[in-house]
């Protein structure tokens, strides 16, 4: 929820801006420069990508936007919960991979082991998967930025109209005060152009690569979880091997080696 946070910190200091100016935000308010600059950006959309591909990546950032990147620690747990169930009994496994609290992800990998699928084969099955898994969430991400280089240059195109407009004033004699409001009005489309960029789709976009990024990260240590479970490696052995991608103050102990050793 941290980007809403940055969108509201960006409003308040814009407002913030025009108050110390002693500027009514009323005064940056012009419906030329508006259609222009978002009407501009739709149209330069439209132009380069499918609509049904705008219409997934709107979708698509919500969902991804509004889901927080799920915890290591989280995940760590649930994968040596599993590697205990699977020394357990292939029947326990089964109703586990079942279970909607583990991670897609990690449910798809049980269901390989279940099928009778080499290591070799779970690896590259699975890490196809976390590839392809990337490529489609970096998809839109990479649309966000394409769609940012448009909003600044509409913007001059906006500024321009509004010149020409101070042009003709000019020549028809308008005198100083409507010259200036005029030419304020005609920058405010470059404004809005570097706003829309720079405080919306540029952001969105890093925010959807940088998502990405992290549940990459998330799905090899999900992977590597289940290929030691593939080999029938012992709790103990996953529980150490994958408390070394946690910090020390949040490593788990779910099946007692540090207390066993406590006692000796």
């Amino acid at each position: 929820m941290s980007h809403f946070l940055g969108f509201l910190m960006a409003i308040v200091l814009l407002q913030g801006c025009m108050f110390l100016l002693k500027m009514d935000s009323s005064f940056y308010f012009d419906e030329v420069a508006f259609l222009i600059v978002i009407g501009g950006t739709l149209c330069a959309a439209v132009i380069t990508y499918p609509i049904n591909h705008l219409i997934k990546m709107g979708q698509a950032f919500f969902r991804i936007a509004k889901k927080n990147p799920e915890s290591y620690t989280a995940s760590v747990a649930q994968l040596i919960q599993l590697s205990v169930i699977a020394q357990t009994s292939r029947a326990s496994l089964l109703e586990a991979s079942k279970d909607t609290k583990y991670n897609p992800f990690l449910r798809d990998g049980i269901e390989l082991i279940l099928s009778g699928f080499t290591t070799e084969e779970i690896e590259e099955i699975m890490s196809e998967r976390l590839f392809r898994d990337r490529e489609r969430e970096e998809v839109y991400g990479a649309i966000l930025r394409t769609l940012s280089k448009y909003p600044p240059a509409f913007g001059l195109v906006g500024t321009v109209l509004g010149l020409v407009s101070v042009m003709r004033a000019v020549s028809s004699g308008a005198d100083s005060s409507e010259i200036g409001l005029q030419m304020a009005l005609a920058l405010v489309a470059t404004f809005y152009g570097l706003i829309l960029a720079n405080f919306v789709l540029v952001p969105m976009s890093e925010n959807l690569f940088n998502k990405s990024a992290v549940n990459m990260a998330h799905r090899e240590i999900l992977l590597q979880g289940l290929l030691m479970i593939k080999e029938n490696k012992s709790p103990v052995y996953i529980q150490e091997k994958l408390n070394s991608f946690l910090p020390p103050l949040k490593r788990k102990d779910l099946v007692g080696l540090h207390a066993q050793s406590e006692a000796a």
